[in-house]
């Protein structure tokens, strides 16, 4: 048996793995929420009552949010940032959370939603491997280990099942299943068959989390541009000697690097010396814009939207992936 893995049920103690009132771990990320009741509760109970509701174009909204977390009633083809979709949450009636493990970022992601709540709700979490070969128990020990070295506060466990019914049969009352979208674990597979959604419905309701890459939107600062008939000189001087972003009427027209500015006339315009270089979209995978600063030398890159508007820039300090990759 792996270090950290028991096999055996919970042992109920509600201050064993929950965090402390006041736990940051997850004060960063930004929730977007749409559809009924239970999404906007789900939604306010990870955000603390601070989510977005999305209003008119739900990617539009996605993006102006910032969203990292969107909480639906129903799937979607989204793929703008991972996406929650509660079935029978009832924060009043949640006693304790279990997130079903599997390989891959969905079931990493069902871990994280899982010590989420529990650091929200104060109530106990764990992270449970189901399997119906004995074969199959060296690959969910090695997966619990990864989810235990990045969140050490569930408690991670191997339960051998004929199928998910009988795996969710030992949950107790109170107790919120949380699940990855369709992967290849044995659950994921015969828990979204057919007829065994309803079949293995866990005592509290469930959660089905969906991981998606990380945006650039998600990173990306608040741009300042200038407009192209300033002169050198002075964008020298307001930008404290850094990269200088020109845009008209919210239109990017181009980039004046650092050294440009150093290096130009004085008295000439931006528009004279900038260059239309590289610029990121919002919805681009933060991959991209990783391989971009590493090409570019760490520099300002802007990024825009769908019809070329100026909505940020990202650099080299902006790097840290978001908090739920």
């Amino acid at each position: 048996m792996a270090p950290g893995i028991i096999d055996d049920e919970p042992s109920g103690d509600p201050d064993s793995n929950h965090g402390a009132p006041g736990d940051s771990r997850y004060d960063e990320c930004r929730i977007v929420w749409a559809g009924g009741n239970q999404a906007r509760d789900l939604a306010e109970t990870l955000s603390g009552s601070a989510a977005t509701k999305a209003s008119g174009n739900l990617a539009a909204s996605t993006i102006e949010a910032g969203g990292d977390l969107l909480v639906l009633s129903n799937r979607t083809s989204l793929d703008l940032c991972s996406v929650a979709i509660p079935d029978g949450f009832n924060r009043d009636t949640t006693e304790s959370v279990v997130a079903a493990m599997g390989g891959g970022p969905h079931s990493t992601l069902a871990a994280i939603v899982a010590d989420w709540l529990a650091q929200r709700l104060q109530i106990p979490a764990s992270a449970v491997y189901g399997y119906s070969e004995p074969d199959d128990l060296p690959q969910a020990e090695e997966v619990l280990n990864k989810i235990v070295s990045r969140l050490p506060r569930l408690d991670a466990r191997t339960v051998e099942a004929s199928s998910p019914a009988a795996m969710v049969g030992w949950l107790p009352e109170g107790t919120l299943l949380i699940v990855g979208a369709p992967g290849g674990s044995w659950f994921q597979r015969r828990f979204f068959g057919p007829g065994a959604r309803i079949q293995a419905k866990a005592p509290s309701g469930t959660i089905v989390v969906n991981h998606n890459p990380a945006r650039v939107y998600q990173v990306m600062q608040s741009p300042i541009a200038y407009g192209p008939n300033m002169r050198v000189a002075d964008a020298l001087q307001l930008s404290n000697g850094l990269d200088v972003v020109v845009a008209e009427d919210g239109k990017l027209l181009g980039v004046v690097k650092a050294h440009t500015l150093r290096d130009a006339r004085q008295d000439l315009e931006l528009h004279h010396v900038m260059d239309h270089g590289v610029f990121l979209s919002a919805d681009d995978e933060f991959d991209e814009a990783l391989g971009l600063i590493s090409v570019d030398g760490g520099d300002l890159i802007p990024v825009v939207d769908d019809q070329a508007r100026l909505v940020g820039c990202i650099s080299a300090t902006d790097l840290t992936p978001p908090p739920l990759s």
